[in-house]
């Protein structure tokens, strides 16, 4: 899965010392989990929803409905030293990070920080690549895909409930004052980079061409031709010259406009930015000690997982009728490969709590893994009418559908039509999850939908972090050529 290192949008929590109790916020398209106080929570959640909205309005992008198992999964943890313990793969400095991905993605982040950066700035960088690539339909160059995070990352949610666009990043005055002569225009327009302090200027030269192209009135107009134009199948360059015409007077005009330093700014009014309902539930004592254990799970910290289901287990004797512990029973039971045990966790959890979607996929899960495994008795039409069962209880939710396609293929049945309508939906609901997006384009191409495949691949193609996917990704475009036919 997608690793993507991230600082917290967590200037408005307090700094004072946690309490022991961890709380859980519920807002439209965040779930936040904290030792803050309920107060201070209620206004992070807020704070996460005004910035979504802000970005949603510019971009005139839809809001659909969202999921209980399709919200973003905040966990907010004390400080760095926190987040680097739970991180895959550790590091030194990590300010937090976010895993995208079709059984709900998460971001963990830490309520202080001891980095440079300002405590917004890349949570709302990576948080504008999850709303982008969620309404991504054709190609974008590199440079765009990081200036318009970059151009986003600044925005300022003030306590009126304004949010300010356009802020100078400030974060990036040192690039500018040392590295960016360096870059040439047409080296950022075709992604021609290197490592070290090359990268650095990427971002923030990308940055400035990106609010230049926004804000400029004699440019206006222009940055939607050079999409079209690069959409054709125009390398980057060619589709700058026709959009943008001389490239040596478009530099310098970037270079007067940096040199001036009078960036316009844009402040989106309250009453333009849809608020939204945040619940706060105080945990209960199961939930509070499951809570450590629960996010390793979550965040596929390294760690044994003999180790994590025997943790889990003493949690569970310990807290019988909790309904978390016994969903993360079920989860590290699962990971440990014993799966008759994860579906007598899962068990547990649903007569605990008959209403959790979360409870019945890991029914599914479980009896979808036996079934795969050949045990006696088990069948992938058992495993299947669970997720048919979540799916009813939280219909927005993608891991049912896609786990229901998944019981068909892990037979080796040829799917139904019901179920490759299952996997493009939850591709749909999670278009974050690039491995689930290359899933169904794939099936796009056996049922001979190119155009329908083209655009599940065009975000996994253009993703500045997807390796080895937007690798297939850009192999299988180069196939179907520049068919863009809706089948």
């Amino acid at each position: 899965m997608l690793r993507i290192i991230l600082t917290a949008a967590v200037a408005v929590l307090s700094l004072s010392p946690a309490s022991a109790a961890w709380h859980k916020a519920s807002s439209r398209h965040f779930i936040i989990y904290s030792e803050e106080e309920p107060e201070n929570l209620r206004a992070f959640a807020n704070k996460l929803e005004r910035f979504d909205s802000a970005v949603r309005v510019l971009r005139k992008m839809k809001d659909p409905p969202v999921g209980d198992g399709n919200r973003l999964t905040v966990f907010v943890v004390r400080n760095n030293v926190q987040v680097e313990k739970l991180k895959r793969g550790g590091g030194r400095n990590v300010a937090g990070f976010y895993l995208p991905r079709v059984s709900g993605s998460i971001a963990v982040v830490p309520r202080a920080t001891n980095g440079s950066l300002q405590p917004d700035v890349v949570f709302q960088h990576e948080y504008a690549h999850h709303l982008m690539f969620a309404d991504l339909a054709t190609p974008i160059p590199r440079w765009l895909v990081e200036g318009f995070a970059e151009f986003y990352s600044t925005a300022n949610i003030e306590p009126d409930g304004s949010v300010g666009i356009g802020e100078a990043a400030a974060h990036r005055k040192g690039t500018f004052r040392h590295k960016i002569a360096t870059m040439p225009l047409t080296s950022l327009l075709s992604g021609e980079i290197g490592g070290g302090f090359d990268q650095m200027a990427f971002y923030a030269q990308g940055w400035l061409l990106t609010h230049y192209l926004t804000f400029e009135p004699k440019r206006r107009g222009q940055l939607e031709i050079y999409l079209a134009e690069f959409a054709r199948g125009r390398s980057s360059i060619d589709a700058a010259r026709i959009a943008f015409g001389n490239l040596r007077d478009l530099e310098q005009d970037l270079t007067h406009y940096l040199r001036d330093e009078k960036f316009p700014y844009l402040n989106l009014p309250a009453s333009e930015i849809k608020a939204s309902e945040v619940q706060i539930e105080r945990l209960g004592e199961g939930a509070n000690a499951a809570m450590p254990l629960y996010m390793r799970l979550q965040s596929r910290t390294e760690g044994s997982a003999a180790d994590n289901a025997a943790a889990a287990r003493a949690l569970a004797a310990v807290h019988p009728d909790d309904p978390l512990v016994m969903m993360t029973l079920a989860e590290a039971e699962w990971d440990a490969r014993n799966f008759k045990a994860a579906e007598a966790a899962a068990d547990k959890a649903i007569a605990l709590q008959p209403q959790s979607a979360e409870a019945h996929i890991w029914k599914g899960r479980a009896l979808l893994s036996q079934a795969e495994a050949g045990s006696t008795g088990v069948s992938f039409a058992n495993a299947r009418g669970w997720f048919n069962r979540a799916n009813r209880l939280d219909p927005e939710n993608p891991e049912p559908l896609f786990y229901y396609y998944r019981t068909f293929t892990g037979s080796g049945a040829r799917p139904t039509a019901n179920a490759i309508a299952a996997l493009h939906y939850s591709a749909e609901l999670a278009p974050h999850d690039l491995g689930l997006r290359l899933q169904s384009a794939r099936q796009y191409l056996v049922d001979g939908k190119v155009g329908q495949a083209r655009r599940m691949l065009i975000p996994v193609a253009y993703s500045p972090h997807g390796g080895k996917l937007a690798d297939e990704a850009q192999e299988l475009l180069q196939r179907i050529g520049t068919a863009s036919g809706q089948n």
